[in-house]
């Protein structure tokens, strides 16, 4: 590489891990420069696909990341307590704030370095070749995972294919045609030598399932740009279905129901096909000490940004007085109000159907139940509001209901209901610090209520491999019957809700299965909300299928009036830009820059 490995040399050292594994390390050796020597050794390949594992975890379940790429978008909205307000608005604060970005750029370049020395200077390691091929098969994985977010994020950008180690000054933006191609044939490759299953003892690293499954998206997502070929969107179809129609031997299924796959225990389960490990461990873990507040930048924080102020909801609420119906424990989480919901679309279109669909339920926590101190016991009291005394563990302290509740079911409820804002005749709305709560990433082990999740992220579910099939079959790839058969499968999972008697769940089932002329890409793209909620898509869903200034438009009324095409990329970090001082200047995305 040029411009990146003098990133890596003037911002951040290079963490190489050598141990078993990407979930248990052994022993850490910070390096700010890498001979490439070290990749002809059995240590320095295990080291460095370790580090390139570990480093991912700067970016999926941290506050910063996870408000850029599910903030701006028809889902989701500002909370009170919202960071980078700019980007869920598209303000022209966009322009100067590009450095945003930077982490997730220079990350990744460093990643990409790494996978590099590996694949250039690995094969001559002396080592067993069985295990040799899988670290060169898993460098392979991460280089081509690396670029597929770089060029779904930001386009056109440096494609470099061999390890450097020198400080260069130049460098060039690479047409997305050679990066997709480039990451095709890595995924291809390594598809090919990895194992159908991962190892029992790693956690779950990168086996063939995973490469296919990335393989399909980026089939989908050249398919959909400017660099598409005529085969891209059957060979996505292709793809997914070689990974359903061999879901046995992959180890990979769908949870009987929908709610299972966000279980805690089940994350390295059969729905999961790549999550992003975390640990308890206060140093490899590269966690704060347990009870000091959650500060380091890397730990997943994923269980705090989606929650609502529930604290704060006093008896006599929406009026001041009174104590406070809820305190905030462990169960329900600590609310830092960074997103919220954007119930005009979530509540009205994408889940609409709550009477035979179990995903809102699944996906969002409405109820919070009197507690009216930490670990207070059941039966024992709790506050009293003008409709009663609440009962701790017992009765529902807070509602937040789907409509707009009558008088007499206002009356009759002890603890406060909230209604959807958006709902002509609510009388106590939601509002920015109060709503219902991504429920996906709770965490109930953790010793103090303040703590980070050490709960593994999932990233890849095997339920989007079917919603992967069914846009590239609209798109041509296939039958628009096909399309909705792959459809119908997640569908008709979503119809198993608890206590269903056999006649109630074949209604259900009956109501969610569609036939073929019902398939459209809003469709699809409501379905992915269905299905993907919260797991950091949206943006990139909204980007590749060009729908991301229409669908704001039309229900996302704080960005509404900001957003331009130029939005479906993110900006190259100022950063970037600003250290090449040789040769061309370094171009910026359209719109963003000074």
């Amino acid at each position: 590489m040029k411009l990146n490995i003098k990133l890596s040399c003037l911002l951040v050292a290079v963490w190489l891990f050598a141990g078993a594994g990407c979930r248990k390390v052994l022993n850490e050796q910070p390096r700010a420069t890498i001979d490439p020597g070290y990749f002809k050794t059995p240590e320095g390949l295990d080291g460095a696909v370790s580090g390139i594992y570990s480093s991912l975890r700067g970016h999926w379940g941290t506050q910063i990341f996870t408000q850029l790429f599910n903030g701006g978008t028809d889902e989701m909205i500002r909370g009170g307590a919202a960071d980078v307000q700019h980007n869920f608005t598209y303000s022209p604060l966009m322009k100067s704030n590009t450095n945003d970005y930077s982490g997730l750029w220079n990350s990744l370049y460093i990643d990409i370095n790494t996978a590099n020395g590996v694949l250039q200077f690995g094969p001559e390691a002396q080592m067993e070749e069985g295990k040799k091929a899988q670290l060169l098969a898993q460098a392979k994985f991460l280089r081509a995972f690396s670029y597929f977010y770089l060029v779904t994020t930001f386009g056109d950008v440096p494609l470099h294919l061999d390890f450097n180690t020198a400080i260069e000054s130049s460098d060039t933006r690479t047409p997305v045609a050679e990066v997709y191609a480039a990451i095709i044939k890595d995924l291809q490759e390594a598809a090919g030598i990895l194992p159908d299953q991962p190892a029992a003892a790693l956690g779950k690293p990168a086996y063939k399932a995973t490469a296919l499954y990335l393989l399909a998206k980026t089939y989908l997502w050249r398919g959909w740009s400017a660099a598409g070929q005529p085969g891209d969107f059957t060979a996505a179809f292709n793809t997914a279905k070689e990974i359903i129609d061999n879901k046995g031997v992959y180890g990979l299924d769908l949870w009987p129901s929908f709610a299972e796959g966000f279980l805690e225990g089940n994350e390295y389960g059969r729905e999961t096909i790549m999550v992003i490990d975390h640990t308890k461990d206060l140093k490899f873990g590269e966690n704060s000490q347990t009870g000091t507040g959650a500060s380091n930048l890397k730990e997943n924080k994923s269980n705090f940004f989606f929650r609502p102020n529930y604290p704060t909801v006093n008896a006599n609420y929406p009026e001041a007085g009174g104590a406070y119906v809820c305190v905030r424990d462990v169960q329900n989480g600590r609310p830092w109000q960074r997103i919220r919901p954007n119930m005009r679309y979530v509540l009205n279109v994408a889940f609409a159907n709550r009477a035979t669909d179990s995903r809102y339920d699944g996906t969002f926590q409405t109820i919070w139940l009197s507690n009216s101190v930490p670990g207070s016991v059941k039966g024992t009291a709790g506050a009293t509001t003008p409709r009663g005394k609440l009962v701790n563990g017992v009765d529902t302290a807070i509602w937040m209901a789907d409509k707009v509740v009558t008088p007499a079911e206002r009356s009759a409820f002890r603890g406060v209901i909230f209604e959807p804002d958006y709902l002509p005749g609510a009388t106590v709305p939601y509002t920015s610090l109060l709503y219902p709560s991504l429920r996906k990433w709770d965490d109930s082990t953790r010793a103090d209520m303040n703590d980070y999740s050490d709960r593994p992220y999932i990233l890849f579910r095997f339920s989007e491999v079917y919603l992967i099939a069914a846009e590239a079959a609209l798109k041509g790839g296939a039958t628009l019957q096909q399309a909705a058969d792959m459809l119908n499968v997640i569908r008709i999972r979503a119809a198993r809700k608890p206590g269903q008697t056999p006649d109630q769940y074949a209604a259900a089932v009956a109501a969610q299965t569609i036939t073929a002329p019902q398939v459209t890409l809003d469709f699809i793209l409501e379905e992915r909300t269905r299905e993907l909620y919260g797991e950091c898509n949206r943006w990139y869903d909204l980007s590749r299928t060009k729908t991301l200034v229409a669908r704001v438009k039309q229900y996302n009324d704080e960005a509404a009036a900001n957003i331009v095409p130029e939005h479906m990329l993110r900006p190259i970090p100022q950063q970037q830009i600003d250290l090449v001082t040789e040769g061309p200047a370094f171009p910026q995305n359209p719109w963003y820059g000074n």
